[in-house]
């Protein structure tokens, strides 16, 4: 004999009054406030450590899975070490890691980017061995990065990147592209959207490839809607969305992110999550993907960094990029995924030409009309080793 209806309706009010008491009580110590930081506080006359401590400011706000922001920084007179915080890792939603090293991606290019801004040089090692004097949190086998900065370089990036990494430059890319879109559709801008994401990578072992056929937006659509009722159908991925919702990194905070926690644990999602999916890939002017001819840890580090340039120049056009990238998080559609690489490319690009396109798929992306809306981020001090 199962429990009665009475047990069952005490269970249920101690499991939301368990959930969103926490929300009122116990709170992570993250905020919108990381977005404030000003260009004229760099502090030109600190020592070699504060200004760069100053520079991952930017590289904090970089997007990441979730919101979980899994970095830690280890600073030097002179470099400074990336780490991979592996308590952050998603074990159901990104059993491979591939979206932890690309979120860190994100980062790390932003940090290059702010570098460059402020007057740095800068050399990369990718997983550098660590250094007999380094420090003992860099002895371990997360290091992901060392950048090297060096003062004293005239800037040299697109300028339109740095702006957008901040709320105001957002704000401002917007203003300037908001009367022309509004003026004609999206759909009559591609072709320069899409020159501009294209002259955005220098890899040549990675490739953007855009492709804006009706049938691989039905192939993506249909990869989609397997993968949410996949996902959302598994305990296991319900309970880490409800438990990095609950954390309130993800839009919603305090007793709000609680009852979203709620609604992910009781309540059917797959129906909303389909239709939000379905109106991001039938609104967006192409579909998006970065693919690389080898797929290791690196490779998924430097396609990281290219999506967060991608996002930032998508900024300037009024626009924000959607990762699209469900297809890649399960198994049985992730194997299936290669065969949107047979779609007609945008302007007729054929694929295969940039490097990588025959490779394999690491993310898969969307525009949508919009700027990113800035999320809660902890506070830097908590990053740093």
């Amino acid at each position: 004999m199962g429990p009665s209806a009475g047990k069952v309706v005490l269970i249920s009010l101690f499991l939301v009054v368990g959930m969103l008491v926490p929300g009122i009580i116990w709170q992570p110590n993250e905020s919108l406030a990381p977005w404030g930081v000003k260009e004229s506080d760099f502090p030109q006359n600190g020592s070699s450590e504060e200004r760069m401590a100053f520079l991952l400011n930017y590289a904090i706000l970089a997007p990441s899975i979730y919101n979980t922001q899994p970095w830690r920084f280890d600073i030097s007179s002179d470099e400074i070490m990336i780490l991979a915080d592996e308590s952050r890792w998603l074990k159901a939603a990104d059993s491979n890691k591939r979206e932890m090293y690309s979120s860190i991606g994100g980062a790390i290019e932003n940090l290059i980017i702010a570098a460059d801004h402020f007057g740095y040089s800068s050399t990369i090692s990718y997983f550098p061995k660590p250094a007999s004097s380094a420090s003992n949190a860099s002895q371990s086998n997360d290091i992901v990065a060392r950048v090297s900065l060096q003062p004293g370089a005239m800037p040299s990036a697109d300028p339109r990147l740095f702006s957008a990494i901040t709320p105001d430059g957002m704000n401002a890319s917007q203003k300037r592209t908001e009367s022309p879109i509004e003026q004609e559709s999206i759909s009559r801008r591609t072709e320069e959207i899409a020159a501009a994401i294209r002259a955005l990578n220098t890899d040549p072992d990675i490739s953007i490839i855009l492709l804006g056929d009706l049938k691989t937006k039905e192939r993506l659509l249909s990869l989609t809607e397997a993968a949410d009722r996949a996902l959302y159908s598994n305990i296991t991925f319900k309970s880490e969305l409800g438990h990095w919702l609950s954390r309130g990194g993800m839009g919603p905070t305090g007793v709000q992110a609680k009852i979203a926690q709620a609604k992910v644990a009781f309540l059917d999602s797959i129906p909303d999550r389909i239709e939000a999916d379905t109106e991001i890939i039938n609104n967006s002017p192409f579909l998006g993907i970065i693919a690389s001819k080898r797929y290791d840890r690196e490779s998924q580090v430097r396609a990281g960094r290219l999506l967060e340039r991608i996002s930032l120049l998508s900024s300037h056009y009024g626009l924000g990029l959607e990762p699209m990238s469900q297809a890649l998080q399960w198994t049985e559609t992730e194997s299936k995924a290669s065969g949107l690489l047979d779609g007609e490319a945008w302007e007729g690009e054929k694929i295969g030409e940039g490097g990588g396109a025959d490779g394999s798929i690491l993310h898969i992306f969307c525009l949508k009309a919009g700027t990113r809306e800035p999320t809660p981020r902890r506070p830097l001090e908590e990053a740093l080793v």
